[in-house]
Order: C-alpha cells, then sequence, then structure tokens
C-alpha cells in the first residue's frame, strides 16, 4: 500500500488534468461564434489549442532524461486546471490563444515526469502501475466533455471558471496524501544506472527511419486529433446542446480506454507492426460510415465505439514498436510517436476540419478526407522493418516490450 497510495493519487491527479484539457472539446462552434472566426481563425485555434501540449511533452521529455524536475507533478496540473477553465472569460482572440498556451505547458509539463514515475512506483509491475496511471487519464478524457458541455449548456462560457478553485483544491490534496508535492516520492526506488547517449548518438544513421516513422504515425493520428472537433460541429448543425455534445465525444474517449486495456492483456510482443498496419485500415470503412450525413444518434453512437477502440485505443503499437527500435531512447521513441506526432498529426487535421465545419459545408464529410491519411499510413507501416528484422540489423536485442510497458507519454 506504500506504493499504491501514491500511484492512485498521481493517477487521479492525471484524471483532472485530462478533464480539464478535454473541457473545451464541445465548446468549439460556441467559441467560434464568440470570436467570429473563420476558416483560418478556427484552423489556428485548433492549433494552438493541441501544439503547446504536444511539442512541450517533448521538452520535458528531453529535460527529465537530463535531469528530473518533480516540480512538475504539482505545478503542471495547477497551470492546466488554471487556464483551461478560462477559455469562456477570454475577452478576444489573443486571451483566448494566451489561456491555451499557458494551460497546454503546464500540462505538457506533468506527463512525462508523472509517466516515469508510475512505471516506478510498483517495482518489477511497470504495466500494472502504467495501466492504472493510464486509465486515469481516459477518465479524465471522457468526463471533460461532459463536464465542459453540460455547465456551459445550463450556464454559459463563463462559469467554466466555477471549476478552478474545487479543482486546485483536490489537487492540493492529492498531492499532500501523495506526497507529490513534496518531490521526494519515488526517491529511494532504483534508477537506470549508466550514462544516456545523446541525442544525436541516439538518431546516428537513423533520421531517415525516423522521419518515416514521424509521417506513419502522424497520418495515424489525424483522425483522433480531428474527431471531437468534427463531432462537435455536426451535433452543433443538427441543433443539439453542448451537453448532448460532450456526452457524445464522451464516447469515443471511454472507448480509447477500452482499447487501451484489451492492449494490455491480450497483446502480444511481435503484433506491433501489424497493428501499426491493419489497424488504420480497418478505422477506414468506419470513417467513411461516419461521413454520412443521415446517420442517426443511435447509429453514430454503435460507431464511435469501435472507431475508438480500434484507431485511439491501439496507439500504444506505435510507441512499442518506436521503443524497441530505439531500445536505448525511450526519449526518442516517446517524441517520434507521442509528442511531435500528435503535433503533426494535429497541423494536418486544423485546415481540414476548419474547411468542412464553415457555413454551408457538411462537417462529418470531414472523415472522407481523414480515410487518404489511413490508407498512405497503412501503406508506409507495411515496409517497415519487423522488431526481429531490425534488432537483427542494428546488432541489438529486440526488447520483448509490451504496449503498457512501452508507452511512458501515452498517458496524455
Amino acid at each position: 500500500m506504500r506504493r499504491y497510495l501514491p500511484l492512485i493519487c498521481l493517477s487521479l491527479t492525471h484524471t483532472l488534468v485530462d478533464t480539464a484539457a478535454l473541457l473545451i472539446a464541445p465548446l468549439w462552434p460556441k467559441l467560434g461564434h464568440q470570436h467570429s472566426f473563420g476558416m483560418a481563425g478556427l484552423s489556428m485555434a485548433f492549433i494552438i489549442h493541441a501544439m503547446p501540449t504536444s511539442l512541450s511533452q517533448v521538452v520535458f521529455g528531453y529535460l527529465h532524461d537530463r535531469r528530473p524536475a518533480p516540480v512538475w507533478l504539482w505545478l503542471g496540473p495547477a497551470l492546466g486546471v488554471l487556464f483551461m477553465p478560462l477559455v469562456g472569460l477570454a475577452p478576444g482572440r489573443a486571451a483566448l490563444f494566451a489561456v491555451l498556451i499557458i494551460g497546454g505547458v503546464g500540462i505538457g509539463g506533468f506527463h512525462p515526469e508523472a509517466a516515469v514515475l508510475a512505471g516506478r512506483l510498483i517495482p518489477n509491475q511497470r504495466t500494472r502501475g502504467l495501466s492504472i496511471f493510464m486509465f486515469g487519464g481516459s477518465l479524465g478524457l471522457a468526463i471533460g466533455p461532459i463536464l465542459g458541455g453540460s455547465i456551459v449548456s445550463n450556464a454559459g462560457l463563463s462559469s467554466l471558471a466555477w471549476l478552478i478553485a474545487p479543482f486546485l483544491l483536490m489537487i492540493a490534496i492529492l498531492g499532500r496524501v501523495g506526497r507529490l508535492n513534496a518531490g521526494s516520492v519515488g526517491n529511494d526506488l532504483p534508477t537506470e544506472a549508466g550514462v544516456r547517449p545523446s541525442t544525436a548518438e541516439l538518431l546516428h544513421g537513423r533520421v531517415g527511419f525516423a522521419l518515416v516513422l514521424l509521417l506513419v504515425c502522424s497520418l495515424r493520428l489525424v483522425p483522433n486529433m480531428a474527431m471531437d472537433k468534427v463531432l462537435s460541429f455536426a451535433l452543433e448543425t443538427r441543433g443539439f446542446n453542448e451537453a448532448f455534445i460532450g456526452r457524445i465525444q464522451a464516447v469515443f474517449l471511454m472507448s480509447a480506454s477500452v482499447g487501451m486495456f484489451l492492449m494490455a492483456w491480450l497483446f502480444r510482443p511481435g503484433w506491433e507492426k501489424q497493428f501499426m498496419i491493419w489497424c488504420p485500415l480497418t478505422g477506414i470503412p468506419l470513417m467513411w460510415a461516419l461521413s454520412a450525413g443521415d446517420l442517426s444518434n443511435t447509429a453514430l453512437v454503435l460507431l464511435l465505439i469501435p472507431t475508438g477502440i480500434v484507431l485511439w485505443g491501439t496507439v500504444p503499437a506505435m510507441v512499442s514498436y518506436a521503443q524497441q527500435r530505439f531500445p536505448r531512447g525511450a526519449g526518442v521513441a516517446s517524441a517520434i510517436t507521442m509528442g511531435l506526432s500528435w503535433g503533426m498529426g494535429s497541423l494536418i487535421q486544423a485546415p481540414i476540419t476548419a474547411s468542412f465545419a464553415e457555413a454551408g459545408r457538411v462537417p462529418q464529410h470531414a472523415f472522407l478526407a481523414f480515410i487518404p491519411c489511413l490508407l498512405v499510413s497503412a501503406a508506409i507501416a507495411w515496409f517497415l522493418p519487423s522488431i526481429q528484422t531490425q534488432a537483427a540489423t542494428d546488432g541489438e536485442p529486440a526488447e520483448s516490450t509490451g504496449p503498457v510497458q512501452a508507452a511512458r507519454s501515452m498517458a496524455s
């Protein structure tokens, strides 16, 4: 119990952080009207919401490999829950973007420190520790749209600020009980020994492969990065309020958590490449079906469940593949498959989603535009070397690391 209590507190903090991050998910149409966003402005808002979190995870993950900074276990959540609920009070676009950037950096700063700690708190049971931590985040991703939509539909955008005080209080309590704000939790556990190679050493002779892998993962994540936004505009055109939109978005995000647990229990080492090929291909007919303009709400929910499992729930396979490809550089692998690829996926989807969200267009037809992304990702993944082949080529042992063990920064 000495290790489980900090882990539970860390996981619940993760729930609060990801809840704050997704409060905005059902609010894009309302924010678009409030700030008079055209296609360019809406694209910029999508990018600014996603990029600070993604890029800061890369930066903080790199810095952690050099010198851990436990202060981000409480400072990151505090910044996230303080600034993200302020989106409704932003008087203009500049203020809105500033709120999203500062809150996103705080959220990004939390995840690398927390994910590494979660993997160390239960010695010899890294899978269990990371599974508990990731489940806390998946709960937050599902709660955020429901909570944000319900509050705004009943009391308006400015009412999101009511969440700041209770969220900060809960973070303080969890930090106190779990000793997260003391900076000493987990210090008595063994750490990896030896000199860590530099990024240049890890990428020597592999830059081309790293870029190809980044392209595969970025295209693979385009529908995931766009799903909440497309759903918000598609359902808003049907006359549904933010509360209903948030509940529908939560179906997709909760299905993702189901997929992650299925991966944790059923995944076998060596399947990574197959998942990177066949899951995007499986997502293509689902994207086509979701694009139908006359889709009923029941059919929408029934389609979102397998879509969440297949397209989001299996993402850890990418992280597992990358970490086995870079066995001495988990930070580099996480930067490619999580931070950079999520940012690139957001950049690709932003103009597409904004274009279809414009007046006079059918928002859900954006799903058709995502099909080529999935097809190209699977096609390129087909030519990636298998783990065994690559290990033999590099003269390095292939590690039988499951997707949850590998997903140090998957928790975002």
